[in-house]
């Protein structure tokens, strides 16, 4: 894309070659202070992608595009074998015996539906050379030991591996994860509906694994695909932050590309689906929830349109503008329609505009409702499309929406080099601008001169996207008593078909590698091989921002004075220690509703539309502070948040003091409501977060802090 280059002074030259990368591109973003530096290694066509800005938590990345064609779960397997050692740093799980080696503020690896991504993020320039090595030599030359796969991906083994009589069972660490996935309902539902609208390419199958996929996997088909998937001509780099990115192009020249010639990647490109001619319609079964609903309400639904291009960023921008109005809050159309009338648990979690994908898609997604009610959801949603389509919108919740949006822009939290590289990360996947996606105020400046000049500019959207699109699926679920058992059964009958290929030799094999891989397991890891702070390397701590404390009619405030990009933020903390037990448990869902009843002198749709067009929300949680030096002791509060431009801070406070003077309870029915979508709310991932609950759990035996959460 053709682009202009001012008289700025730059870092890099444009046509220059600096290790072996060629500059192709460079441009300041002036709304987030950042200049964008895009590189280009010559031998292999490997791009990285620079953000130079005056943040010390410096990012750093090397994202892949993986496009599994089975449901074995092979990129997902292949990030965790990545992390099991390398070449230089032959150590099992060096992430894990980083953390009290390293500074970082953030560690991970994670695996999308057509990539993975392995970021880190450090405020310390020793830690931030470390952690890169350490990536660099997991991505580019990992051991990817056939132990290593037994374990994080699926083997059988012994129930009792000191019996070699004892029965056969799968194991292995991504198996049983995807077994936890799978017997997550919002999982299942979201699985599903991915899979069902993109059947025909790669979002067809679950990069994740399929439980009883998995063991079609072999050693060998992963060390294939990451020789294939993880060349460095299918890698993008991203690095962000005041760290020198010379010398991340030298190590990168000199220890791993300068040795490697360019390959076609075409193989890895995702393709668009190709539409339908007629919308469709799939049912699903889910397992019986016991946390959830009435049995009789443990329904879902979702109709799924495809939209456009995820590269077409104007287009996708305004899509998710649109999306918004449609869906967001008390005043947007769907809102009215499907949830005040009460007859579900409210949205679930896939509804929304989402650009995760090659084609973008808008669903609409209900939870916790009855099978009858499934004809209703569908003929409600047909008829607000065409309302809307026929009659537009309010122009003051379309102006809350790009108020809200254009603020968001503004509001830049600690780990902005991280939420930039994860909002870009598909956009790049795609060979998409992901440097023109900046210049968001650009886009919303075309979006508001295209309202302007056509004041159906929306409706046409909608009757192009919405009331002529064929591609729409319709996913429900409903639960299946003996959907567990089902599997156990499908489960059993895969080890049976297996266990029938082996003679008493392989039986033996088995168990003499479950032997080898538990004394694997134990055995101590030489850490010293891995790079490690000294106390000399963090002797400079970050510099903290200056604060001040003043009285402000009589209550103790905290005054901070740094640049904030023209937006002030209010943080208020209100003690309720004096509330009982019981008192104290009801605050998380006071939390939840404060906001949404309205007051004396504006009703729920008017509060709300005030907030969103002069404020970025206001937002209370439970807060909880423990006393350090006695476990017994703590305090509790509710912490508001809210910030809003500096023009509109008078505004902001108005806002705050009347909700907090004439906030109205009086409308039951919509309290009913509110309080139902919240049960909703929280009962479904009850499963899928078992393990913080037992964690909070253990923890309220020796901090009395905890009880008030569990």
């Amino acid at each position: 894309m053709p682009h202009v280059t001012n008289k700025r002074k730059y870092k890099y030259e444009e046509g220059k070659i600096y290790h072996g990368f060629q500059c192709e591109r460079v441009e300041h973003i002036s709304e987030f202070e950042v200049t964008s530096y895009t590189f280009r290694y010559e031998r292999t066509g490997t791009e990285l992608w620079h953000i130079d800005r005056n943040d010390s938590n410096n990012v750093f990345s090397i994202n892949f595009r993986t496009t599994p064609f089975d449901s074995t779960g092979l990129p997902h397997i292949l990030e965790h074998l990545s992390l099991c050692g390398s070449q230089k740093y032959p150590v099992r799980d060096p992430f894990f015996k980083m953390l009290n080696r390293s500074v970082a503020t953030f560690m991970n690896a994670m695996t999308g539906p057509d990539y993975t991504i392995y970021p880190f993020s450090t405020m310390n320039e020793i830690d931030f050379r470390n952690l890169q090595r350490i990536y660099l030599d997991a991505v580019f030359r990992p051991n990817l030991a056939y132990l290593d796969f037994l374990q994080e991906g699926w083997r059988l083994e012994n129930k009792d591996i000191f019996d070699q009589h004892s029965k056969l069972i799968i194991k292995g660490v991504v198996y049983n994860e995807m077994k936890g996935a799978f017997s997550e309902n919002a999982q299942i539902f979201s699985q599903s509906l991915l899979n069902n609208i993109f059947p025909d390419h790669t979002y067809g199958y679950v990069s994740g694994g399929n439980p009883l996929e998995i063991p079609k996997l072999s050693h060998k088909d992963l060390v294939e695909f990451h020789k294939k998937y993880y060349h460095p001509s299918n890698a993008r780099i991203y690095s962000y932050g005041l760290h020198d990115p010379n010398k991340t192009l030298a190590l990168l020249d000199k220890e791993y590309l300068s040795d490697q010639i360019w390959v076609d990647n075409s193989y890895s490109l995702i393709r668009n689906q190709e539409r339908w001619t007629q919308p469709r319609f799939v049912h699903i079964s889910s397992r019986l929830d016991n946390m959830g609903a009435t049995i009789d309400r443990q329904n879902q639904i979702a109709i799924a349109m495809l939209m456009c291009d995820a590269t077409n960023i104007q287009e996708s921008f305004e899509l998710h503008v649109l999306s918004e109005i449609l869906i967001r809050g008390p005043n947007s159309p769907f809102y009215k329609n499907l949830i005040e009338p009460n007859f579900s648990g409210g949205y679930n979690q896939t509804t929304g505009y989402s650009s995760d994908t090659k084609d973008t898609t808008f669903v609409i997604g209900l939870q916790d409702l009855r099978v009858e009610d499934f004809k209703k959801c569908i003929e409600i949603f047909d008829k607000t499309i065409i309302n809307s389509m026929n009659g537009g919108f309010d122009s003051q919740h379309v102006e809350s929406v790009l108020h809200n949006l254009e603020l968001s822009l503004k509001h830049q939290s600690p780990q902005f080099g991280n939420t930039l590289l994860f909002n870009s990360t598909v956009l790049w996947n795609h060979d998409g601008d992901v440097v023109s996606n900046l210049r968001v105020s650009d886009m919303v400046s075309r979006l508001r001169r295209s309202i302007s000049e056509n004041k159906n500019y929306f409706q046409e959207k909608i009757n192009k996207y919405f009331a002529n699109n064929n591609h729409r699926l319709t996913l429900t679920m409903s639960p299946d008593e003996t959907y567990e058992d089902k599997f156990k059964q499908a489960e059993l009958e895969l080890v049976e078909q297996k266990v029938k290929l082996l003679d008493e030799s392989d039986k033996k094999k088995i168990y003499e590698s479950g032997l080898i891989l538990d004394s694997y397991q134990k055995a101590k890891s030489n850490t010293d091989l891995l790079p490690c702070l000294t106390m000399n390397d963090v002797r400079d701590p970050p510099k903290w921002p200056k604060y001040y404390i003043q009285n402000v009619q009589n209550v103790r405030t905290q005054i901070c004075k740094v640049p904030t990009n023209e937006i002030t933020y209010f943080k208020c903390m209100f003690n309720i220690t004096g509330l009982s037990h019981e008192e104290i448990q009801l605050m998380p869902l006071l939390c939840n509703v404060i906001t949404t009843m309205g007051t004396t002198n504006y009703n729920y749709r008017e509060f709300d539309k005030r907030i969103l067009l002069k404020t970025g929300g206001i937002d209370f949680k439970l807060h909880l502070i423990e006393d350090v030096k006695d476990s017994k002791s703590y305090s509790v509060s509710v912490m508001m948040n809210t910030h809003a431009l500096n023009n509109n801070v008078p505004d902001m406070f108005g806002l705050c003091q009347e909700l907090f003077k004439n906030v109205k309870f009086d409308d039951s029915e919509r309290l009913k409501m509110l309080i139902e979508n919240y049960i909703s709310y929280i009962s479904v991932g009850v499963a899928s977060s078992g393990h913080l609950y037992a964690m909070l759990g253990a923890t309220s035996q020796v901090c009395d802090a905890a009880v008030n959460i569990t």
